[in-house]
This record gives C-alpha cells, sequence and structure tokens, in this order.
C-alpha cells in the first residue's frame, strides 16, 4: 500500500480510538499495518537504501585520497651550547596539502559487487514483504475461522440451553424421562464448555493479531473481509512464475557474484597488474617558503606464481571455480524442489476442493436430519439422546466446512507466495 493510504489507515485507527469504536479492518489493511510495524521490513529498507546510495555514488571509487596538515616545532639547546642553527630561533612551522589518484584491475569489480549488493538487498526486501502478506493474511482468515466457531458454539450452546429447559418441563409433567433430562442438562455443561474454550482461543490469537499488526491491546477490531473459498485456481503452466521467485533470484545472483569473485581473483593476479598514480604536494615553512611537487607514475606487475600448478594462489583460483559449479548445480536443485512445490500445492488444493464439495453436502444432509429429529422429538417419537446426536452432528459439519474452507484459501495462499505472485491473480 502507497504511503499516503497507509496515512489514511493510521488517521482512521486514530478515530476509531477516540471515539471508541471498533476498528473495521479489511485483510489489505491488516497487512498495510503490518507491514508499518514490522521490524524485519523496516531493516529491509535501510539495507536497500544503503545499497542504493552506495551504488549510485560508485564515482567514490575513483575519489583520489586528500590530505592536510598544519605542524609546529620548537627546538633550543640542552645539555651543550651550541645553538640549533646561527639563524634560527628554535621555532618553525610547515603546512602541507597533497593529492593521490591510485587506480588498479579490481576497480570495475567493486563497481559490479555493489550492484550486487543491491540487488540481493531487493530481493530480501521483497521476500520479507512477501512472506509478511502471507502471514498476516493466514493469521486474519484463521481468526475469522475462530470467530465463525464462536458463533456456533454460541448457537449450539442456546440450543441446548433451551433443550435443557424443554427435557426438565416434559420430566416435571411426566412427559418425559429423568434420563432424558439429565442428558440434556450434560449437553448444555458441555456446549458452555465449548464455547468458553472457544472464546479463549479467539481471544488469543486476536492478542497475537494486534501485536502483529503494532495495535494498541486495548483497540477492538472488527474484520471485514469474509471467510470464502475463492474460485478455482488456473491451470498454469507457472514455469515463468517458478523462475522468478525470490529464492531462485536470489540463486542466480549468488552465482553471478560467484563468476564475478573468480573473475576478479584472475583480472588481480593472473593479469599483469597495472596501477597509475597521480600525486601533488604543497608545503608551506614558516608561511614563507612555498615548494611543491607534482608526479605521476604508472606501474605493472605480474605474479608469474599465479600460473604455477597447485601454487596457493593457483588452488585459490581453483576453489572460486569450484564453487561456481556448486552453485549451479545448487540453482538446479531449488528449481526442481520449487517445481515440485508447486505442484503438491494444487494437488493439495484440489483435494481442499473436493473437501469442500463434501463438507457443503454434509453440512446440508445434517441440517435435513436435525429439522426431522426435532420434528419426531416434539410428537414424542424421537428420543433426546437422538435429537442430541443429530445436534452434534450438524455441528460437527458446520465445522468441518468452515475448516475446509480454511484450508483451501491458506493453500490457495501459500501458492501465491510460492510463485511470487499475489493469489488473487490465481483465481478463474
Amino acid at each position: 500500500m502507497r504511503k499516503p493510504a497507509f496515512a489514511i489507515l493510521l488517521l482512521a485507527l486514530c478515530a476509531s480510538v477516540v471515539r471508541a469504536e471498533p476498528l473495521v479492518l479489511s485483510v489489505q489493511d491488516a497487512v498495510a499495518l503490518a507491514r508499518g510495524a514490522s521490524l524485519e521490513v523496516y531493516g529491509q529498507g535501510l539495507a536497500v537504501a544503503r545499497a542504493s546510495r552506495d551504488a549510485d555514488n560508485a564515482w567514490n571509487l575513483f575519489l583520489p585520497g586528500l590530505s592536510a596538515g598544519l605542524s609546529a616545532r620548537l627546538g633550543d639547546k640542552l645539555l651543550t651550547q651550541a645553538a640549533i642553527s646561527p639563524s634560527s630561533t628554535g621555532f618553525s612551522t610547515a603546512v602541507s596539502l597533497g593529492t593521490r589518484l591510485s587506480l588498479a584491475n579490481g576497480v570495475l569489480f567493486d563497481m559490479e559487487e555493489r550492484r550486487a549488493d543491491l540487488e540481493l538487498a531487493s530481493l530480501g526486501e521483497a521476500d520479507a514483504v512477501a512472506r509478511l502478506a502471507r502471514d498476516v493474511e493466514k493469521a486474519y482468515f484463521t481468526l475469522a475461522s475462530l470467530g465463525l466457531d464462536m458463533g456456533n458454539k454460541a448457537k449450539a450452546a442456546d440450543l441446548a440451553r433451551e433443550r435443557s429447559k424443554l427435557a426438565g418441563l416434559r420430566f416435571d409433567r411426566g412427559l418425559g424421562s429423568e434420563l432424558d433430562a439429565l442428558r440434556a442438562q450434560l449437553a448444555e455443561r458441555n456446549a458452555l464448555a465449548a464455547h468458553r474454550k472457544a472464546v479463549a482461543d479467539y481471544g488469543k490469537r486476536m492478542a497475537a493479531f494486534k501485536r502483529q499488526l503494532g495495535l494498541d491491546p486495548g483497540v477492538e477490531l472488527r474484520l471485514s473481509t469474509a471467510l470464502e473459498a475463492p474460485g478455482s485456481v488456473a491451470e498454469g503452466p507457472f514455469d515463468d512464475l517458478v523462475d522468478a521467485r525470490t529464492d531462485l533470484e536470489r540463486s542466480r545472483l549468488a552465482m553471478r557474484v560467484a563468476a564475478t569473485a573468480a573473475a576478479r581473483y584472475a583480472a588481480v593476479n593472473r593479469l599483469p597488474l597495472l596501477t597509475l598514480e597521480a600525486g601533488w604536494n604543497f608545503g608551506l615553512a614558516d608561511f614563507e617558503t612555498a615548494r611543491d611537487a607534482f608526479t605521476l607514475s604508472a606501474g605493472l606487475s605480474f605474479n608469474a606464481d599465479a600460473w604455477i600448478p597447485n601454487s596457493r594462489k593457483d588452488l585459490e583460483l581453483r576453489a572460486l571455480r569450484d564453487t561456481e559449479k556448486r552453485l549451479a548445480l545448487a540453482y538446479e536443485q531449488a528449481r526442481r524442489a520449487a517445481l515440485d512445490e508447486v505442484a503438491a500445492l494444487r494437488a493439495d488444493i484440489e483435494y481442499a476442493s473436493d473437501g469442500i464439495d463434501l463438507a457443503t453436502a454434509q453440512e446440508s444432509l445434517a441440517a435435513r436430519i436435525l429439522a426431522r429429529a426435532r420434528e419426531a422429538y416434539d410428537r414424542g417419537s424421537a428420543t433426546g439422546l437422538e435429537l442430541e446426536d443429530a445436534e452434534l452432528a450438524l455441528g460437527s459439519a458446520r465445522q468441518s466446512l468452515i475448516a475446509s474452507r480454511f484450508q483451501y484459501l491458506s493453500l490457495v495462499i501459500d501458492l501465491g507466495y510460492a510463485l511470487g505472485v499475489d493469489w488473487r491473480s490465481l483465481v478463474r
């Protein structure tokens, strides 16, 4: 989210706190708040800014060294009677200015290293933002599923309370057995205990979610994005998206850095080392006598031992080239693992989609069974135990449907992160 939108969101948060109203958050708003509160994202942003400054100011690699100095000296006789010099008072001063520029073979590789550092920092920031969005979205919809579960358990507790009262009345009037009344009371207590546990779980999750968003514990939140299973996922292929993953981008960057390191080592040690230097010095003695000197020098050196087989420098260069080969093999393995991960997620998504259809059918059937069981119970042709079993079956079916929807949505979010894209773009 852009900074103006984030500022508007913060203003809405402040206004809700002042008016003591619940803060209505969509899943996109939650991601924006978490991004502003994340220390990891902040640190990655600082790393990008630092690397960007270094890359934009690569000219300072060619900046000459500058020096300036001022010195004073006082001298006189100590043990002997001879003066320091016939014409000296014993006090002298000197002012000096100097500059020196030195260039060698490795400067261009230093520039490439700065560009690689910037790219690596940018990839780190992008991955941190993507992981944060994935975690916040899954936490958001976890809360949504827990909220639905809490509501269902509250309804079940109300129904159990009403049925317990009805069973007690039927027993008092001689229309029902004591066993049915006792079972109804037990079911009521179990339903109340389940509801209290659901409320406690929701409260713990909500506290952790507020902490993740950087919100005050006293802020009341209301989630506006409903837990709904998205449509079917696009068929693919996703090879291009897999190749653009940040972890594979990092692997390719590591290969490039290793190749640059090997080329730098070869250029510095195996090729003739050309050193260009320019210098100028200016001196002023006693603020009267001025002297300056200008120098130009060029040097050419050659490390012959770098070409000797199995010498130290030759072995170091071989180690760098072996690192290139190892990173290339690691990249191929990482790419294969990424493709397998995406294929596994797609298979899990298909299975979860079938699970939603099955859970929907089970809920519909359980609702019909409960309706018939209640009618039979009111007519006296069904026991309280049968009605209780029907109510438990419906509650279980509803919970299974909620879990199936969350599982499907969570897998789609994971697939979006695995492909490095917003999961909404994958839904047809």
